[in-house]
């Protein structure tokens, strides 16, 4: 179990290191708040409806190989969420905040509602990093709220300099499991 979750991470790494191949640099001051303040602007969930395509590919020592979803996710302000798998195994998953009566939807309406009020990138609840590279802008976000952080050592965004789409997010669980989701905007 060991070697198969060295290999795990090695494989995670290998996916990951590509990214930063090029010469990222940390940016700081002014710099800094020009590429948060663009991918906020690119990305603004508060104002407009967002809907994207996805590949979303799981890496986790307990599956013999990465499990690879493709489908649509839809969300529109301030609290509808819908999320469409559509291979491997179809499925729909539908949050309206409008509707919620049981706790643990009324526990994901509140970070629903904490995204929608701050954005993507909030640095009251995460400790927020931004690199940038040629090619890309990279947010490494570190949870800072309790709750968070027993699902996610870290968030990574990574978003297009040119119009600071996002790209792909990264997750990465506390138990060192990866999810990566590529994005294409609608």
């Amino acid at each position: 179990m060991r070697m198969k979750r060295l290999l795990l991470t090695i494989a995670a790494l290998a996916c990951i290191l590509p990214l930063r191949a090029q010469v990222s640099v940390a940016l700081e001051g002014a710099k800094r708040a020009e590429v948060i303040a663009a991918i906020l602007k690119a990305n603004d969930i508060r104002t407009e409806s967002l809907k994207f395509d996805f590949v979303m590919t799981r890496h986790s020592a307990l599956l013999a190989e990465p499990l690879v979803s493709r489908g649509h996710a839809a969300y529109s302000y301030p609290d509808k969420v819908r999320w469409e798998v559509v291979s491997p195994k179809p499925s729909v998953f539908e949050f309206n905040g409008g509707e919620v009566t049981d706790r643990r939807q009324q526990a994901m309406l509140r970070n629903v509602n904490k995204i929608s009020e701050k954005g993507l990138i909030n640095e009251e609840d995460f400790t927020v990093a931004v690199y940038a590279d040629p090619s890309q802008w990279q947010v490494d976000m570190v949870p800072l709220r309790r709750d968070l952080s027993q699902l996610f050592s870290r968030i990574t965004l990574l978003a297009d300099p040119r119009d600071g789409g996002l790209r792909a997010i990264l997750l990465t669980g506390t138990d060192g499991d990866l999810t990566d989701i590529r994005i294409t905007k609608k």
